[in-house]
Formats: C-alpha cells, sequence, structure tokens
C-alpha cells in the first residue's frame, strides 16, 4: 500500500511536469494573411475592359484579418483546466485499481 509521502510526492512530480508543459501548450500560431484586394480588381478590370460582362451589382471591401489576441482565458486557464481533469481522472483510475482490485483477490497458501 503506498504510503501518503509517497502519493504527494506522485502528486508534486505530476504537478511539475503539467506546470512545465503550459508554456509549449499556450504558444500561438503564426497568423495567415491573404490578399483578397488583387482578387476584386481584377473583376473590375475584365468589367472595365469587356463590354458584354456586366460589373457586379454590390461591391464588397476587401475584410482585414482580426489581429486581437485571444483572451487570457484561453491562453491560459483552459488548457490548465484540461490539464486538471487528465490528472483527475488518471489519479482516480489509479486509487480505484490500488484500493479495489488489489483487494478483490487474495493469494491462498
Amino acid at each position: 500500500m503506498p504510503t501518503p509521502r509517497r502519493s504527494l510526492l506522485a502528486l508534486f512530480a505530476l504537478a511539475a511536469l503539467v506546470v512545465t508543459a503550459l508554456p509549449a501548450i499556450a504558444v500561438e500560431e503564426p497568423a495567415t494573411t491573404t490578399d483578397t484586394a488583387t482578387d476584386t480588381t481584377v473583376a473590375e478590370d475584365e468589367a472595365t475592359q469587356n463590354v458584354n460582362v456586366d460589373p457586379p451589382a454590390v461591391t464588397v471591401p476587401p475584410t482585414t484579418a482580426d489581429d486581437t489576441p485571444a483572451d487570457w482565458t484561453y491562453r491560459y486557464l483552459i488548457p490548465t483546466l484540461l490539464a486538471l481533469a487528465v490528472l483527475v481522472v488518471v489519479m482516480t483510475t489509479i486509487q480505484y485499481f490500488l484500493r479495489v482490485v488489489r483487494n478483490r483477490y487474495k493469494v491462498v497458501e
């Protein structure tokens, strides 16, 4: 049977592992930019050069990419809660097998 000291040591080791893994989870991905302005100018040039082609009914201005950074909850809190949930499931499974399954069968001598 594991002693409380050994269980606490394992818990602290897992907590240290999770804390060191959080910066790797929270790394931002580089943003990709697409240029939609060239597509609209090509269509407008073709419309003005070719008389048989009607101009578009509605012109849509090019949209700019949203460059606002993600909220801190998405970057830090949610990965932390997911890691804690996984830790709780793993520790509960280990505790179940140590307490219930180990005592289920007895060795007959």
